[in-house]
C-alpha cells in the first residue's frame, strides 16, 4: 500500500509539473506577443509564491509594469532577485526597478538601482538613451556616471588600454607618393565595432581600391591588419606595437616561390599628416628595399 501511494505522490507531482511547464510556454508564447494581461495571468497562476523561475518572476513583473501595476511588478522583480538569477538577469531584474522608480518619480531610487545594475554588468546603453523612464534624471551627474560606467561595459574597447594606439590614423585623406605632390588614391579611416578596430577604405587613382581592418588582440598583446584588395590581392600584417610615433608591423608573404618578409611603417608625423612605408627582404632581413612610401594629408 505504501509503495502504492507513493507511486500515485510521484505521478502527481510529474502531472502538476508539467501542467506548469505548459502553463509557462503557453505565458512565455503570450509574452513574446506582447499580450501582458493574459501572459501576466497565467504566470500568477503558475508561478504562485513558491516558485524558484528567476526568469519567469522577471517576465511577470514586466507584464505588470506595463499593465501599470507599478508595486505588484517590483514585488515580482524582488522575487526574481531573490531566486539566485544569472549575472545577465540579476543586472537587468534591477534594472528594471530602477525603471519603476523612475516611472513613479523617485529619482533617488532609480539611480541606486540603475548603479546597482551596473556593478552587476547590465550593459542596454540603448535602453538609458531612449527610455523616458530616465528622462527626468539625464543631467544628474550621479546619472552621467552610472552612464560611463554602463558605456564601457557595453563598448569595453573604449576605455581598454592600447585600443586607441591607432586613432591618429583616423579620417578622411588625400595620399600622395612621399616627397612628391603626386596624388595616388584617397582614403576614408574609420572606427568601428565599437572602437574595437579601425576599418580603411582605400581607392586609387587608378581603378584600385581595398580595405583592411585593424584591431588591437587582447590575447597577443599586439595589433594586426587585414588587407583585401579589388585585385584580389591579401596580406596579414602582425606584431603591430605602437612605440616612439611610430605604428610598427611586420609582415610574411610568398611571391614567385620566394618568401618574403618587411615591415610596415605609420609614422604619426602631426594631427594632420601620416606617413605610411613598406620594405621588403628576399634575403630573411639581410637587404630591404621600398615597396612603397607615401603621405596622408588630413582632408580639410
Amino acid at each position: 500500500m505504501f509503495k502504492c501511494l507513493s507511486t500515485i505522490c510521484l505521478l502527481l507531482v510529474f502531472k502538476m509539473a508539467s501542467a506548469q511547464t505548459t502553463q509557462l510556454q503557453t505565458a512565455d508564447s503570450l509574452f513574446q506577443l506582447q499580450q501582458w494581461k493574459a501572459a501576466g495571468g497565467i504566470y500568477t497562476i503558475a508561478l504562485k509564491d513558491t516558485s524558484t523561475n528567476a526568469l519567469e518572476w522577471n517576465r511577470l513583473g514586466l507584464c505588470n509594469y506595463n499593465l501599470g501595476r507599478y508595486t505588484i511588478a517590483l514585488k515580482n522583480y524582488k522575487q526574481a532577485l531573490s531566486n539566485k538569477p544569472s549575472a545577465f538577469l540579476k543586472g537587468l531584474d534591477e534594472e528594471r526597478i530602477a525603471r519603476v522608480y523612475g516611472r513613479i518619480n523617485k529619482p533617488d531610487s532609480a539611480l541606486k538601482w540603475l548603479d546597482m545594475a551596473a556593478t552587476s554588468g547590465f550593459s542596454n546603453i540603448t535602453e538609458l538613451d531612449t527610455l523616458s523612464e530616465f528622462k527626468t534624471i539625464h543631467q544628474q551627474q550621479v546619472f552621467k556616471n552610472i552612464y560611463q560606467k554602463i558605456y564601457a561595459l557595453a563598448y569595453p574597447c573604449t576605455t581598454m588600454p592600447h585600443t586607441h594606439d591607432f586613432d591618429f590614423w583616423i579620417g578622411e585623406w588625400d595620399v600622395y607618393q612621399t616627397g612628391t605632390h603626386s596624388l595616388v588614391g584617397h582614403s576614408l579611416v574609420q572606427s568601428v565595432s565599437g572602437g574595437c578596430s579601425l576599418l580603411e577604405n582605400w581607392n586609387a587613382t587608378t581603378a584600385n581600391n581595398g580595405k583592411s581592418l585593424n584591431y588591437y588582440d587582447v590575447n597577443a598583446g599586439k595589433w594586426e591588419q587585414d588587407w583585401i584588395g579589388s585585385a584580389g590581392g591579401s596580406q596579414r600584417y602582425l606584431n603591430g606595437e605602437y612605440k616612439n610615433g611610430i605604428m610598427h608591423f611586420n609582415y610574411e608573404s610568398t611571391a614567385n616561390g620566394q618568401k618574403v618578409t618587411g615591415n610596415f611603417l605609420f609614422y604619426n608625423i602631426d594631427k594632420n599628416t601620416v606617413r605610411q612605408y613598406q620594405d621588403m627582404s628576399t634575403d630573411g632581413g639581410k637587404t630591404y628595399t621600398v615597396a612603397y612610401d607615401l603621405t596622408y594629408i588630413r582632408k580639410k
